[in-house]
């Protein structure tokens, strides 16, 4: 016949078993500090970026001849809103990744990393990944992947662990956020991606106007209408305007609010709970082994 469990017989139980619990705990305890400790720290450097003001005064410009573009068939540069937000989705995109900043930084500190330390600025790559030493790779790879991490294993390494990027709609200001376990790292990153992103949209918008003003002035000397030649004359003068921009601005998208630092203090982990939550789950397992102890050696039926 079964026997009610009562509050007073858990009691009586806990405290039989009060050495096992006791030890158990403590053992997780003891356990979590020493996992926390081998957990090496993050940083975040962090950036705030805002759309460069010729960029405003350029897109109030274009919208007046968007509709002389389209007749002529050139390609006008897109509006300041237009162009922050074609930013964004480049600096998250694989091609971006590929061609602007993967060349510039060494793989192995995305992938191989195992601790920062802050007394030699130094870091310490995993020699199960990647030999220091000989600057080879030595990872162990599943059959469709190569030793050398590929372009898209290091992109999604990249997007998932690495990067942030959000945008604050009322004030269009963008955040920045590089995470790594070398915070000189996180801020040259950080760097370079605010330097890619102008670079690149500059160079290529650049290219752009050069190519449409060659093209419209063809267009000018093969015309003979009037109405047309005063269309072109305004494209003319509004691709100058972008060459002239995209020339002389280094900050052509974005220009930095609040520049990029080496971070002092690291955003993780959280070593105090960690401890916390390993010791809790190894006291409830050993509340557990308490109670299935218990009723395997038949104490309480």
């Amino acid at each position: 016949m079964n026997k009610k469990i009562h509050l007073s017989d858990l009691i009586v139980i806990f405290w039989k078993k009060k050495l096992s619990i006791s030890v158990i705990t403590l053992i997780f305890a003891i356990s979590s500090v020493f996992y926390s400790l081998s957990i090496p720290n993050t940083y975040m450097s962090s950036t705030v970026l805002a759309p460069s003001y010729e960029q405003d005064s350029l897109s109030s410009t274009l919208s007046s001849f968007s509709s002389l573009a389209s007749f002529t068939g050139v390609q006008l540069p897109a509006g300041e809103s237009n162009k922050s937000q074609e930013a964004i989705a480049r600096i998250r995109s694989l091609a971006f990744f590929k061609n602007h900043f993967l060349p510039y930084i060494n793989l192995e500190d995305l992938f191989a990393v195992k601790n920062w330390s802050p007394e030699t600025k130094k870091i310490q790559y995993n020699n199960k990944i990647f030999n220091e030493k000989n600057k080879i790779w030595v990872r162990s790879v599943k059959p469709y992947q190569s030793i050398i991490p590929s372009d898209q294993e290091a992109y999604k390494i990249f997007t998932k662990n690495v990067l942030s990027l959000s945008e604050d709609r009322k004030t269009s200001y963008i955040t920045l956020s590089i995470k790594h376990k070398s915070p000189i790292i996180a801020k040259e990153w950080n760097e370079l991606i605010i330097k890619m992103i102008n670079e690149s949209m500059r160079t290529e918008d650049m290219n752009t106007a050069s190519t449409s003003i060659t093209y419209l002035n063809e267009k000018y000397e093969t015309t003979n209408i009037q109405s047309l030649k005063e269309a072109i004359s305004k494209l003319l003068e509004s691709q100058l305007q972008t060459l002239m921009l995209s020339s002389t601005n280094q900050n052509y998208i974005f220009k930095v609010i609040d520049a990029p630092v080496i971070p002092e203090e690291k955003i993780a982990p959280n070593r105090a709970l960690i401890c916390i939550l390993i010791t809790f789950i190894g006291g409830f397992f050993a509340i557990l082994f308490a109670l299935i102890t218990t009723v395997i050696n038949k104490k309480l039926f």
